[in-house]
């Protein structure tokens, strides 16, 4: 078992599957709020899973642009377009769990809650978005980035 990514451990480059295992787990979490729309809804974990998300986004985020490419860059100038594409795709992920917190913040405000298929369709496109780019840091960039450490 992986140790959470943690703001004090972050910068160290062997925690980056940990950050990887962490964001697994807010999708997790995300499908699973999407699940218990509209009648089952626990309004305590929502909101903090509202505060998990982006913190834990941004700095795992911020962890693999500041330490995972400039070696992987360095290592082979081929892969800047990857990595252009995958940084892309950290930014349209914040914004989008950004929209998301906003979302669950005024379902859980609304004592109506009639937009919960809208809410629970916004969540599902975050996990699955999220869990396509986890899986391709897992599969293709932590081990390009280990056998840079090889060499």
């Amino acid at each position: 078992m992986h140790v959470p990514c943690r703001e004090t451990d972050c910068t160290n480059p062997d925690t980056f599957d940990a950050c990887l295992e962490q964001q697994l787990h807010l999708c997790q979490q995300l499908e699973a709020l999407a699940d218990s729309l509209p009648s089952k809804l626990d309004t305590h974990a929502a909101m903090m899973l509202t505060d998990q998300l982006r913190t834990v986004l941004w700095r795992c985020h911020r962890t693999e642009e500041a330490i995972i490419f400039p070696a992987l860059r360095m290592a082979d100038p081929r892969t800047m377009t990857i990595l252009e594409r995958l940084r892309q795709e950290h930014l349209e992920d914040e914004d989008h769990a950004s929209d998301v917190c906003d979302a669950v913040t005024a379902f859980v405000d609304d004592t109506n809650r009639k937009n919960a298929a809208e809410l629970g369709y916004m969540l599902r496109c975050l996990f699955v978005s999220l869990r396509r780019h986890l899986a391709f840091d897992h599969d293709y960039i932590l081990p390009l980035y280990f056998r840079t450490r090889e060499t």
